[in-house]
C-alpha cells in the first residue's frame, strides 16, 4: 500500500516528514512476563482470555483492557468496535516495532509519538496495585519496554513514560533514568487530586516540574488520562449494561447521568462520550492558562493530547474576557504576570487528526506554532490508511511555510526529533 493524495490536494508535502503526535502502542501479550525473572512472573501483569474476551489481570484479578484496537489483519479498519476481541484478531502494528513502522510508511508519516493503550493515558492504573513494590516493578518494567521501541525503531518511534507520582523522590529518579536514555517526554494524570494527591501547581509536585522545565521534556496530557481505574472500570460497566438495555446505576445504586441517553445503542453511546471526552482537556488548559505554572517554569512545554483544535479560539477568547471581568482584587490579579493567550502561545501544544474545517479556517485564531497533527492509531476514529492524503487535504489552503510548521517542525523541534532530508 502507498500513500496517496486526493485530486487536486496540494502534492508540496512530499518534501516534509510528517510527524504523527499521538497514536498508541498496545501492550504486547508478554510485555512483563518476558522482562521479569521467572521467579517474579507471578507479581506481574498477564494477558488472559475468558469468555473470548482478553484483558491484564494481575494477581488473578481483572486490571485492565487491551485497549483501542480497530486495526485488524490485512491490514484492515474494522468500524463500529472500540476494539477487536479476541488479542488475537488484532494485527501486529498494534505492538510490533517493525510492523508499525511499515505502517508508518504506508501513510506517509515519518515518526509517531506513541502513548500507552489498554493500561490507561497515565500511571493512575499502575497506582491502583496496592503492593508499593509490586507497582513501582510494573511500572518501570513498562518504562524499559518503551526505551526498547523507540532504540529498536532508530528514533522514528517515541514512546512517552510513565512516572510514579505517588513517590516524588522516586518520579525524580525515573525521569532522570529514562531522560538520560532518551525519552522525551512523559504522560501525566491531569487530575492527580482524585488519587489523593495534591493538585499540580502545589509544592509537592516542584521537583517534577523542575526536570521538565531544565530538561525541555515534554509533559503531555492525554484525554482520560486522569481517570481512575475504578472510572475505567465505571465505563466498561455502563457499556455493558448499555448492550444489556439496561439502565445505567452508580456503586451506591443511585441513578446516574451516562453520557449519552439511555435509549441509544452502545455503538452511538460509544460516538457520543468519544465527541464529549474530546473536549475533557479544556479544564486543563484552562487552569494551566490562569496559574503562575509557566512564570515559575519559562521552558515548560505541554501537549494537549487527541483533543481536537476547533474548541481553541472559543477557549482563548473566553480566558481573556473572563480573567477581565471577574480578576479584580490586588491579591488575585498579582497571580500571574502575563495573558492567558501569551501562556498559551508560548506554551502550549494542540493536535488534530479528523477535523477539517479548524485547520482550514481558525490556524491564525490557534497559532500556526501551537498546533500538531495526530492519527490515534490504531484507536476508533483514527486516521487511517490515508493520513497523508487527509492532511495535504485540510491544510492545501495555507502557506508552505505553515504546513511545514504544522505537519513536521513544531514536533520535531518539540521532541527533538532528528528530521533527515528527503530524498
Amino acid at each position: 500500500m502507498t500513500a496517496t493524495l486526493p485530486e487536486g490536494a496540494a502534492t508540496d508535502i512530499d518534501d516534509l516528514r510528517i510527524v504523527d503526535c499521538d497514536a498508541h502502542l498496545t501492550e504486547p501479550a508478554d510485555l512483563w512476563t518476558a522482562r521479569v525473572p521467572e521467579s517474579l512472573r507471578g507479581r506481574v501483569p498477564v494477558q488472559e482470555t475468558r469468555d473470548g474476551v482478553t484483558a491484564w489481570y494481575v494477581d488473578g484479578e481483572m486490571w485492565a483492557s487491551i485497549g483501542g484496537n480497530t486495526i485488524g489483519h490485512g491490514p484492515k479498519k474494522v468500524l463500529g468496535t472500540n476494539t477487536l476481541q479476541p488479542f488475537e484478531e488484532i494485527h501486529h502494528s498494534a505492538w510490533s516495532t517493525k510492523e508499525r513502522l511499515d505502517l508508518l510508511d504506508d501513510q506517509g508519516v515519518w515518526a509517531q509519538v506513541l502513548y500507552p493503550n489498554g493500561v490507561g493515558f497515565s500511571s493512575n492504573h499502575i497506582f491502583a496495585v496496592p503492593d508499593l513494590e509490586q507497582r513501582t516493578m510494573i511500572l518501570q518494567t513498562y518504562n524499559d519496554f518503551l526505551i526498547e521501541v523507540q532504540h529498536e525503531s532508530g528514533g522514528r518511534l517515541l514512546p512517552q513514560g510513565m512516572l510514579p507520582i505517588w513517590d516524588m523522590d522516586l518520579t525524580v529518579k525515573e525521569m532522570t533514568r529514562l531522560i538520560d536514555k532518551g525519552m522525551t517526554g512523559f504522560t501525566l494524570s491531569d487530575k492527580p487530586e482524585l488519587l489523593d494527591l495534591p493538585e499540580l501547581p502545589e509544592p509537592y509536585f516542584e521537583p517534577m516540574w523542575d526536570i521538565f522545565n531544565s530538561t525541555e521534556t515534554v509533559a503531555n496530557f492525554h484525554i482520560g488520562a486522569g481517570g481512575t481505574r475504578e472510572e475505567s472500570e465505571g465505563i466498561r460497566r455502563t457499556m455493558r449494561e448499555q448492550r444489556e438495555g439496561k439502565t445505567p446505576v452508580s456503586t451506591g445504586g443511585k441513578r446516574i447521568a451516562p453520557p449519552s441517553w439511555g435509549s441509544f445503542g452502545p455503538q452511538r453511546w460509544l460516538a457520543v462520550m468519544a465527541t464529549q471526552m474530546y473536549m475533557s482537556n479544556v479544564r486543563i488548559v484552562t487552569n494551566l492558562c490562569m496559574s503562575n505554572l509557566f512564570d515559575r517554569y519559562p521552558k515548560l512545554k505541554i501537549v494537549s493530547a487527541e483533543s481536537g483544535i476547533g474548541w481553541v479560539p472559543f477557549l482563548l477568547e473566553a480566558l481573556e474576557y473572563q480573567l477581565d471581568e471577574m480578576v479584580t482584587t490586588p491579591v488575585e490579579k498579582s497571580l500571574q504576570q502575563r495573558r492567558p493567550t501569551e501562556y498559551f502561545r508560548d506554551h502550549l501544544y494542540v493536535m488534530f487528526w479528523f477535523e477539517s474545517s479548524a485547520p482550514q479556517k481558525l490556524v491564525d485564531d490557534i497559532g500556526v506554532n501551537n498546533i500538531l497533527v495526530e492519527t490515534d492509531i490504531p484507536h476508533p476514529t483514527c486516521l487511517y490508511p490515508n493520513a497523508k492524503g487527509h492532511f495535504a487535504r485540510v491544510l492545501s489552503g495555507l502557506d508552505p511555510a505553515s504546513r511545514r510548521r504544522i505537519l513536521q517542525d513544531n514536533a520535531a523541534e518539540l521532541y527533538g526529533i532528528d528530521i533527515p532530508s528527503v530524498v
